[in-house]
């Protein structure tokens, strides 16, 4: 990345006119096409021409929903280069969400694919992607302060409400020089990256844009489909990839019945999103032999890069995430959260003042991570500060999930914990206490389907005369818990 690089949708720098390649992308038909450097930028600037065209003013919010797709990137970044604000929105989510983020980021115009067209709400004016006309010269763009905000991504909310956090092209490029600067991800430069997480959440957005920023090149999968993925990497000849434990899993599982083909070219997996076991690292290392296994973490507020390699070259542990970077200060709190400052991190959560002020102190964030630190200051993520767990790489707050389960007419209560399981890493299960002694498991988890995200939904719901309380009168999770993994247990060993 050039150091005149100032807004986050300019990430090419001298590649720009280049013809080599940029992107692969890979379709739901497993339909390939390469895209040149080029391509890429005049896409970007078509975008910014055709926001500028339709009197998008700069500071503009300017939503994005739509799968994976290059000109998904291009609106991406097209969109922070006419100095408009991007907002890529999860449209797995139920509509109700949708339209929430929609009105509290101001969106003044959208993009979406086709499939997604019928999201965006009546009085948004938007445009279908692929449809934007291109261009033969280079449009006059605005200059943005870099302090601005680039975008606002949105993250799941414990009171069902997701928070949107504001991101400015100082904060994101800062993370990206560290990322790409850093002894670890040296690799980026000229090499082959894969990408299947959805484009809404950073994981995706930051490793696109370290990767062509530093001269490498990408491979975008619309969706993860764990036996084209494992054929593509072997297809396009990927370096490095990353993922969660789940993807990492299903990943395995493909593997094998595929018939366990090598994997010689991957040289580095990144890992993340939650705490990584030994078994996954072993799976790892079982499908990919001679790649280098690293634990990443990162959130939306904070970003990534924080964790890096160890000043003195000790060897990472494989369930570490690392050691602290030098544009990072660490700490952990009286319970063991991780406390964070860095130039990576967000600004404030859109109209949240109170929640900004409570999470924000002097600079400092507080993740609400718990960590663990070694004799050799390397940190190990262990879980959450809070009842928050993580499910196939998603946020999972029971409060949002009881909240839907509790708006069903016949359920009186309801508690959400997780339980360990191999492929999600934990899943989401339910206590239900109903007034309607016919209801059942599938009615449960299909109202809160309806509700709220697919993902959300409790894989096991046990109904119940009443909820243990705690010596504080709150549920005890804790003896949920507890049953719910001995129920379990005494159904598998009668299977």
């Amino acid at each position: 990345m050039t150091q005149e690089t100032r807004n986050l949708g300019d990430l090419l720098g001298r590649r720009r006119s280049s013809g080599e390649t940029a992107m692969v992308s890979v379709d739901r038909n497993g339909q390939c096409r390469e895209w040149s450097c080029s391509e890429l930028e005049s896409g970007s600037l078509a975008y910014a021409a055709f926001l500028r065209e339709k009197g998008i003013a700069p500071g503009s919010a300017v939503a994005i929903l739509a799968a994976n797709s290059v000109h998904n990137w291009m609106a991406y970044t097209g969109s922070m280069r006419a100095g408009c604000v991007c907002v890529p929105v999860n449209t797995r989510q139920p509509r109700e969400i949708v339209e929430f983020i929609l009105e509290d980021a101001d969106v003044r115009f959208a993009f979406s694919d086709e499939s997604n067209a019928a999201v965006v709400p009546e009085g948004i004016d938007h445009a279908i992607l692929g449809d934007v006309p291109l261009i033969d010269d280079e449009p006059q763009l605005p200059d943005v302060n870099e302090k601005s905000a680039a975008e606002i991504l949105y993250t799941s909310g414990s009171t069902g409400r997701p928070k949107g956090v504001i991101l400015s092209h100082a904060s994101q490029l800062s993370m990206i020089e560290t990322i790409v600067g850093s002894t670890d991800t040296e690799v980026f430069a000229n090499q082959r990256g894969i990408v299947v997480a959805p484009m809404f959440h950073m994981n995706a957005l930051i490793f696109i844009a370290s990767f062509l920023s530093s001269g490498g090149s990408l491979v975008l999968m619309s969706r993860f489909d764990a036996e084209r993925f494992v054929q593509a990497i072997n297809a396009h000849r990927v370096t490095v990839i990353t993922g969660v434990p789940t993807m990492i899993a299903l990943m395995h599982t493909a593997w094998l019945e595929l018939g366990g083909p090598k994997l010689p070219s991957v040289n580095t997996v990144y890992i993340g999103s939650a705490p990584v076991t030994e078994a996954v690292a072993a799976q790892s290392s079982e499908m990919m032999p001679g790649a280098n296994i690293l634990n990443s973490y990162g959130t939306t507020e904070t970003g990534g890069g924080i964790f890096g390699s160890h000043p003195d070259n000790i060897e990472k542990p494989a369930t570490s995430v690392g050691y602290p970077t030098p544009q990072a200060e660490l700490r952990l709190d009286g319970n063991g959260a991780l406390v964070v400052r860095a130039p990576s991190m967000m600004t404030e959560y859109r109209n949240l003042p109170e929640l900004t002020a409570a999470k924000l102190k002097d600079g400092w964030f507080n993740t609400g991570d718990m960590f663990e630190v070694d004799d050799n200051g390397f940190y190990y993520f262990t879980g959450r500060s809070d009842d928050m767990f993580v499910c196939s790489g998603e946020n999972v707050y029971p409060g949002e999930v009881e909240k839907a389960i509790e708006s069903h007419r016949s359920v009186l209560q309801a508690a959400v914990v997780p339980v360990p399981d191999e492929i999600r890493g934990q899943m989401p299960v339910a206590f239900v206490v109903s007034r309607d002694k016919s209801l059942g498991e599938p009615d449960i988890q299909d109202h809160v389907r309806r509700h709220v995200a697919a993902y959300l939904y409790p894989r096991r719901v046990w109904f119940v005369d009443s909820l243990p309380l705690a010596g504080t009168t709150k549920v005890d999770r804790r003896e949920l818990m507890r049953q719910a993994e001995e129920s379990i247990m005494r159904v598998r060993e009668v299977a």
